[in-house]
């Protein structure tokens, strides 16, 4: 009799899963944002609290670039991506992220329905417990931005504390893809607001491009030094359009700033 039961259990398991996995399925394949324009703008819409400031007229649908941002959580993040990529100027969407992978295995019903796996290059964690771009990604990263008018987001930070500004830990990654293809980082704000302890993304913010001088012949140690102090002048650039309170790490970024463009002889 137990036994019995517990084959009925079993089978009942693997039907849900089975369920679960062709409803999952049938989602993910209506891809929604890729097959009309007004399905972004019903998206830009329900992302409603998060105020785009007007996209800049150089992120036109020619411009390629690669949008750079503070972190202050995954969701949230990903979250104002999508509404910045649904304002994208374009029938196509123009916009993919660089991101952890749960933001397709935990997607929402809508985020399924939408899409979202085809607009993420995801990140996966090594036996080290650091994020990293698979090679066959990297390529596919490479061939994407080769592409007129598209636009890549990354963090410039790897964990989400406060706003997500931390001196210490720092991504080089997006000024790695603009050097390669010589592209411009455009700095990009998540200004944020308290809302049950946690931080809500309430507003988008952007800066002026930085163009990214590629560097004279240099040295191994010399080359990390260079991505950081241009990382660090990306991060600056972030930092002064949040307000204060909200830089983390970065509250007195013009002295930050100076050093930065100092250490590249920018000043």
């Amino acid at each position: 009799m137990e036994k019995g039961l517990r084959y009925t259990e079993a089978v009942s398991s693997l039907m849900r899963r089975g369920t679960l996995e062709r409803v999952d399925a049938g989602l993910r394949s209506l891809a929604l944002l890729e097959r009309s324009k007004r399905a972004r703008q019903l998206m830009y819409l329900a992302t409603r609290g998060i105020e785009v400031e007007p996209i800049p007229s150089f992120l036109d649908e020619t411009e390629t670039a690669i949008l750079v941002s503070n972190y202050p959580s995954v969701s949230q993040s990903m979250r104002a991506v999508i509404k910045v990529g649904c304002r994208l100027s374009g029938e196509r969407p123009r916009l993919k992220a660089i991101a952890r992978p749960e933001i397709i295995t935990e997607a929402t019903a809508s985020m399924k329905v939408l899409g979202v796996e085809r607009f993420v290059f995801p990140v996966h964690k090594d036996q080290d417990g650091s994020y990293r771009l698979e090679r066959r990604i990297v390529k596919e990263v490479l061939a994407y931005l080769d592409q007129p008018g598209n636009m890549m987001w990354m963090s410039i930070t790897g964990r989400t504390r406060g706003n997500g500004l931390l001196e210490g830990d720092l991504r080089t990654g997006a000024v790695l893809f603009s050097l390669k293809k010589e592209i411009p980082l455009v700095p990009m704000a998540f200004v944020t607001r308290e809302k049950a302890g946690r931080p809500r993304v309430v507003k988008v913010r952007f800066g002026e491009r930085i163009v990214v001088p590629r560097p004279l012949e240099v040295g191994d140690f010399e080359r990390v030094d260079y991505l950081v102090d241009l990382t660090k002048l990306a991060m600056c650039q972030v930092a002064r359009l949040l307000p204060p309170g909200q830089r983390g790490d970065y509250e007195n970024t013009d002295q930050k700033l100076t050093e930065a463009k100092r250490r590249l002889g920018m000043d």
